[in-house]
């Protein structure tokens, strides 16, 4: 834990900056704004601005597209702030700059919309008992494979010679330090597991309509969903804390992390408030761990054990002390 400790105070020390963090904050309470109050009458309810631009692009067939907007608008923000208080402009003339950037929010923009395509992939199967559950599963396994397989691309022919598949390291690792990061978060999570609005979104398995948990029979669904869903959070961290920060590096060194972190509070927009304030401050943390560490493995075992943990709670809250 010292170790970690020392990486967050050699970053406050070197370039934290107050400015930029007070704008970082300012977005995530606009955001929130924009995501959780609900003030606009439409033909699905009342809803919050966000999600009823989600709709429309949905219904429309503009996913791609406004996942491309979701994503590209905090990058961008995050390194316009990031330039203006830090007072360096020279990567917005550097064309890895930009092809860095557009790449990731175009492969990361397509993994949010591939379930669409999953759907179509499984018409064939569409009257199997457990459709639901099915797609669930190919699409979680396309999305991971898709994302490692095109930032493995990029990184095969730009960075093999430089550094490790994006913080595939176990150099500078060391387990004790995230056991006691899980261990505090569990209390948290216990609390949270009590909570409505958290019971409303987990455990996610109770989406799936055709399963009955009471069936013993079931749960063998139930544990292949829940080793992919640990296994879908794998490649998050990998995309966020391996790529977003360690394929910057060479260009803006640890200016990377807090526009990282926009992104990561982004793409917590379906979820409950709670998670998508926390997200920020935790994706940060772990940006500044991997970006010092230069490890993303401490990250991933937080990350899945933190998924887990979530669902674990959720599901014994409502099924055994309901």
């Amino acid at each position: 834990m010292k170790k970690i400790v020392g990486y967050i105070k050699q970053f406050y020390r070197e370039h934290f900056s107050w400015g930029e963090f007070t704008v970082a904050l300012l977005f995530l309470i606009g955001f929130c704004f924009f995501k959780y109050y609900k003030y606009i009458p439409s033909d699905w309810g009342e809803q919050s601005l966000l999600t009823r631009w989600w709709y429309t692009a949905y219904l429309a067939d503009y996913k791609f597209s406004f996942h491309l907007i979701l994503y590209g608008s905090p990058l961008l923000i995050g390194y316009f702030f990031s330039s203006y208080f830090h007072k360096d402009w020279s990567n917005w003339s550097n064309p890895q700059f930009w092809f860095l950037c557009c790449f990731g929010i175009a492969v990361f923009s397509y993994r949010s919309v591939l379930s669409n395509h999953v759907d179509q992939w499984l018409i064939p199967f569409e009257n199997y008992a457990h459709i639901d559950w099915l797609r669930s599963i190919v699409g979680t396994v396309a999305r991971g494979t898709f994302l490692f397989l095109g930032i493995w691309i990029y990184w095969y022919f730009a960075d093999k010679g430089k550094q490790p598949f994006y913080g595939f390291t176990v150099k500078n690792y060391s387990l004790k330090p995230y056991l006691v990061m899980l261990a505090i978060m569990l209390p948290l999570i216990g609390v949270a597991s009590t909570l409505p609005d958290f019971l409303a979104s987990y455990p996610q398995v109770q989406d799936f309509k055709s399963l009955d948990f009471s069936n013993a029979s079931h749960f063998k669904h139930l544990a292949l969903y829940e080793l992919l869903y640990g296994l879908d959070f794998f490649s998050i961290e990998f995309f966020f804390r391996g790529f977003m920060v360690l394929a910057f590096v060479g260009i803006v060194g640890p200016r990377a992390i807090l526009p990282m972190a926009y992104v990561y509070l982004v793409i917590h927009w379906n979820k409950p408030m709670g998670e998508l304030i926390s997200s920020f401050f935790g994706g940060s943390l772990l940006g500044i761990i991997a970006y010092y560490s230069r490890s993303i493995v401490g990250g991933i075992i937080v990350h899945v054990g933190i998924a887990w943990m979530m669902e674990l709670g959720a599901f014994i809250s409502k099924y055994f002390f309901p």
